[in-house]
């Protein structure tokens, strides 16, 4: 059975949700449980004033329910288990999780997954800005694990990035995998500004590029020619796995590449469909 935290409060005072993960309730029982401090504002409230709290966290499965925009860093850092939350969620979301599955049934603010070193993350509603990014100072991003986003994301997901694999199903907002060091990202919807900038290694393919190449990508990329990538069957089968299907055309479409950034060593690649011809209206003469 699962421990549940259904939300009651009514303060819009910012919380610290840092505790609120499985290993913090692991053996404990739901009086226990609700004698957990959690950081309100500049003060210091217990769980059970926050949340009703029910069940046992046993089998490390934990459920919050309810409006957790004011709730920050549910899931940081989790290493086990199964969380899930049931409404729309604060700022960094399952940021620097290493393990375990965090699944979020809503939206959520900016930085989830961010700095991430494991396992599952899946935002069925829309993520805010620096998804899987690092921290401002920080030398790396996500270092591994699996992000999937059903709906949209904001600027700089995957700032650079170091391993991993993202894919968001929704629009994308500008600066896709600036400063990438490795890793991969799909983006199936359109893409915002300068996508790639300043990668050094890794993969962007952008199945839903809405735009001309010439017009979005950074000047510092290069056209490499149009390819059939059959190691996207081996993307396309394991994210079908976990529920997330790509276009069925993607592990046989030629895809043109594009090599960059040259200002930064050039060993990165952006895969993108070929820009469709534009139609020329001729005047009978």
């Amino acid at each position: 059975m699962a421990m549940t935290l259904r939300w009651r409060s009514t303060t819009e005072l910012p919380v610290d949700g840092s505790p609120l993960k499985p290993e913090t309730f692991r053996g404990r029982t739901s009086t226990d449980a609700a004698r957990t401090p959690l950081r309100v504002g500049n003060a210091t409230a217990e769980l059970g004033d926050l949340f009703d709290v029910e069940g046992e966290a046993d089998d490390e499965r934990l459920v919050l329910e309810g409006d957790l925009r004011c709730v920050s860093a549910i899931g940081r850092g989790m290493s086990t288990g199964t969380l899930r939350v049931h409404g729309d969620a604060g700022f960094r979301f399952a940021a620097e999780m290493s393990g375990g599955t965090a699944e979020l049934d809503g939206s959520c603010r900016d930085w989830a997954g961010a700095e991430m070193r494991g396992g599952l993350l899946r935002i069925r509603g829309d993520a805010g800005d620096g998804l899987g990014a690092a921290y401002p100072g920080s030398l790396f991003g996500m270092r591994e694990g699996l992000i999937l986003v059903e709906g949209a994301a904001g600027n700089d997901v995957g700032l650079q990035m170091r391993r991993g694999l993202i894919a968001v199903r929704g629009s994308v907002g500008a600066c896709l995998g600036r400063g990438m060091v490795a890793g991969t990202i799909f983006a199936c919807g359109p893409v915002g500004a300068t996508p790639g900038v300043g990668m050094k290694r890794g993969t962007l393919i952008l199945l839903g590029l809405a735009v001309d190449p010439s017009e979005a990508f950074p000047a510092t990329f290069a056209h490499a020619g149009g390819f059939a990538f059959a190691y996207l069957t081996l993307y396309q089968a394991h994210l079908a796995e976990r529920g997330f299907d790509l276009p069925s055309a993607v592990s046989s479409a030629v895809l043109d590449r594009y090599n960059g950034d040259l200002a930064n060593g050039g060993r990165g690649e952006i895969l993108a469909p070929a820009p469709r011809p534009a139609l020329k209206v001729v005047s009978p003469s």
